[in-house]
């Protein structure tokens, strides 16, 4: 996957024209609810142990403030910052970083393959999917005219038990928790474990290990909190193809519909650049007051994307665009304080 800079190219006018004219762009809009959040300050200090959490303190009025343990993560790097940009197309500073981390080519091509190769098994044996969270999509043009593209239909497997209205998930063998037993993962997710405490991080015992699969370019995910039973460090790492991850600060209303693919959630949002084989890692503030998702994306045609339209990312801004391609797996590791 190449990242293009584009304040050079052709392919630069269609994309930060897209405002004004939008005629080589469609984007995709879709109808399906965001979820709700999860409400932590009503939680006891003694439940935060029960998540994993061994580092909390209680301000005015009784609510928890979570704290991340310095140890946790390793010292952030400029290179972490390189990969992290505002709604303006800027790095930030490491006094704007709310506590993300990258690491870039985590894994190598032939182990993203037999990855890819384990992960497919995991999904075939225990994937699925709640018919509300399916997504009906359609494209919109510059015109504002619609086409309807049909539903997508993503599948994740999880240790965690999960129900949505009269549906029930498969629970994958693993677990989930103070439960989970690493040595029902397969046998490369153990290895990615393994390697984290390699890169100079200090965690406790894995809580969860989610496995997301998604196709046809379609990596939309609504932004959101994981649950605050998975722990309080989180890693991402994704496969087959690159996405760009955006962190919103959490109980800001944000925008909807074709404004978020133009301008992102809010003017305050952080775009990680996650690309093929790298992880994204966040903690503290990032995990528990930042909601994080993925855009729905828009369709570019230009010369230098090939023949055909491709579904694209920006990252920061227009002068950024990131080609997506047809198939994408994140593996999601949370874990506990040491």
């Amino acid at each position: 996957m190449r990242l293009q800079r584009l304040a050079a190219a052709p392919l630069a006018a269609a994309a930060s024209g897209l405002l004004q004219e939008r005629r080589q762009a469609r984007c995709w809009i879709f109808n399906s609810p965001a979820p709700a959040a999860p409400e932590a300050s009503s939680l006891h200090r003694d439940l935060w142990a029960e998540f994993g959490v061994k580092r909390a303190s209680l301000k005015l009025g009784g609510d928890l403030q979570l704290e991340a343990l310095p140890f946790a993560f390793r010292p952030g790097k400029d290179e972490d910052l390189q990969r992290i940009r505002n709604m303006t197309g800027e790095c930030i500073d490491h006094k704007e970083n709310p506590g993300l981390r990258v690491e870039p080519n985590f894994i190598d091509e032939r182990e993203e393959q037999e990855l890819a190769k384990e992960l497919r098994e995991v999904i075939r044996k225990y994937g699925f999917c709640f018919e509300a969270e399916m997504v009906h999509m359609q494209l919109m043009d510059a015109k504002g005219s619609t086409q309807d593209i049909g539903q997508n239909r993503s599948q994740r497997a999880t240790g965690r038990p999960e129900s949505r209205d009269d549906q029930v998930g498969i629970v994958a063998p693993w677990g989930y928790g103070a439960d989970l037993d690493t040595a029902q993962l397969p046998k490369m997710v153990r290895k990615i474990v393994q390697r984290l405490t390699e890169k100079g991080y200090r965690l406790g015992p894995l809580r969860d290990c989610t496995i997301n699969h998604r196709t046809g370019s379609f990596f939309m995910i609504h932004p959101h909190v994981d649950p605050l039973t998975d722990g309080p460090h989180v890693f991402v790492l994704g496969i087959l193809s690159g996405a760009v991850l955006t962190f919103t600060p959490d109980g800001v209303a944000g925008r909807r519909g074709v404004e978020v693919e133009q301008k992102s959630w809010t003017d305050d949002d952080l775009d990680v650049l996650i690309r093929r084989r790298s992880i994204a890692a966040f903690t503290g503030d990032a995990r528990y007051h930042w909601r994080h998702g993925i855009r729905a994306g828009m369709e570019l045609k230009a010369p230098e994307l090939g023949a055909h339209p491709v579904v694209c990312d920006f990252w920061g801004s227009m002068k950024y665009i990131l080609p997506r391609k047809e198939e994408r797996f994140s593996l999601v590791l949370a874990f506990a304080d040491a």
